[in-house]
């Protein structure tokens, strides 16, 4: 009886290891056989870019947008830092191309000069890099420009001219309602040239002391409308920027 249970345990023993190591005895034997049989393929590499091509509406419009989240870059894809300045230079001259505002281009220099990626944190498909400048002509009239890196375009633009302070406050001389409004209207017009859009004055207030205008600029482009938001004086604006 006793060399029966002996017996038993030892079987019990035998199926108990068995059922351990079998499975990756008969794993590694398979495992074995596959690598025997197995041929090295040369394949290429895969680069995977889910994020649409933004049109230069879309670009104005993330500029400007509220939902953004802005990481600094070292430097621009499109661009390197001196490529961006020079390019920044001659949009800017194209810009400029009415007496309402002047700004002498070619006798600029160029201050604080910083690349960043831009997404909208609301729809993260939206998302560019852009470069930021600050520029000084010979009069002291000072211009802080966004630029786009993929296009080259101007985002958006703060114009401040000699005579005012340095966040557009209070203006000297001041201009009359009617002047206001054709100075919005005369920006409106050079928005419309530079961008090759149709760029219609939109709704357009004069504050309590008749020395800000508020403006929006409607620009129709690529199936869609953007509202371009900014603020005039006497001495300075802003494109594309609410201050």
């Amino acid at each position: 009886m006793k060399s029966k249970r002996t017996i038993l345990l030892a079987v019990a023993a035998v199926v108990l290891i068995g059922s351990f190591f079998l499975p990756n005895m008969a794993a590694g034997f398979m495992d074995a056989r596959r690598l025997d049989n197995l041929i090295l393929v040369e394949a290429q590499s895969i680069s995977i870019d889910a994020a649409p091509v933004l049109s230069l509406p879309e670009r104005i419009a993330l500029a400007s947008s509220p939902n953004t989240e802005v990481l600094p870059l070292a430097t621009g894809q499109a661009m390197d830092e001196q490529t961006a300045q020079a390019t920044a230079i001659q949009e800017v001259s194209r810009f400029f191309r009415d007496d309402t505002f002047v700004f002498a281009v070619y006798e600029c220099a160029i201050d604080n000069a910083s690349a960043a990626f831009v997404i909208d944190t609301q729809t993260p498909s939206a998302n560019t890099i852009i470069w930021e400048f600050v520029i000084y002509d010979r009069e002291g009239t000072e211009l802080i420009v966004t630029l786009d890196d993929q296009t080259g375009m101007i985002l958006k633009m703060i114009y401040r001219g000699t005579g005012g302070d340095a966040e557009l406050g209070e203006d000297s001389p001041h201009m009359t309602s009617d002047e206001m409004q054709r100075t919005a209207q005369n920006l409106t017009d050079m928005m419309a040239v530079y961008y090759g859009f149709p760029v219609r004055l939109g709704d357009y207030q004069i504050s309590a002391g008749g020395n800000i205008a508020y403006y929006r600029a409607d620009l129709s482009g690529a199936g869609t409308v953007i509202s371009m938001y900014g603020v005039i004086r006497a001495t300075g604006f802003t494109m594309n920027e609410r201050v």
